[in-house]
């Protein structure tokens, strides 16, 4: 395994703990991030391949190894957050 692919798929779950904390603690936090949420989506799945849905799902780190075991995002809480 790549090193190197461990070492992205830290800093994009990194990136998403930074982008949820803007969200829930900044008036203009869901707007803001918007686009920072498409980058790393973006991201995620040039590392993962198109199946890939971090950083809307829950996965722990953005590692789609085991995405059997991976639940489904959010779905409803993304739309809310993502409307105000």
């Amino acid at each position: 395994m790549d090193p190197g692919r461990d070492q992205r798929r830290e800093l994009l779950t990194r990136v998403r703990l930074v982008v949820e904390h803007y969200e829930r603690h900044s008036t203009a936090g869901p707007s803001i991030m918007r686009g920072v949420r498409y980058d790393l989506a973006v991201r995620a799945t040039d590392l993962n391949g198109d199946g890939c849905l971090f950083p809307s799902c829950s996965c722990a780190k953005a590692d789609c190894a085991q995405r059997a075991a991976c639940p489904p995002p959010d779905v409803a809480r993304w739309n809310r957050t993502t409307r105000r």
